[in-house]
């Protein structure tokens, strides 16, 4: 610990240390890259099915179009669009921008607005298609 008797690591979760929206942010960013693996491995099971014949589409098919699989693919796609949009906030940081704590704030409020939106309007654009 610090002199100032905080933690030197945000994932150091105790009495001393206050959650920021930074870790909470980078704490989501890694779950939904694991639930995009997830939704990859779905996806590569429907692709694998495609490949062994009309039988196993047909199975796999009905499998995905269930709609607690509908629930799992509006949850996956806003995982998606969460990991987008939050993956365009770390480039920035990448290139040395935006680095500081307001500016951090002011990308993290940009990124719960507009992660949510693309994930309605894909979506929706879903439904429609």
């Amino acid at each position: 610990m610090s002199q100032n008797k905080r933690p030197l690591s945000p994932f150091m979760l105790g009495s001393d240390y206050k959650l920021q929206v930074t870790s909470v942010m980078s704490f989501l960013h890694r779950a939904s890259g694991a639930a995009l693996v997830l939704v990859l491995l779905v996806l590569g099971a429907w692709f694998i099915a495609l490949a062994a014949g009309p039988k196993a589409f047909a199975t796999m098919t009905a499998v995905i179009t269930n709609p607690l699989m509908a629930l799992l693919v509006m949850a996956g796609t806003f995982a998606a669009c969460y990991h987008f949009c939050n993956g365009i906030r770390h480039l920035f940081w990448d290139a040395g921008k935006g680095v500081d704590i307001e500016s951090a704030k002011k990308s993290a409020k940009i990124v719960k607005i507009a992660a949510p939106v693309l994930a309605v309007l894909l979506i929706l654009v879903g439904l429609v298609a």
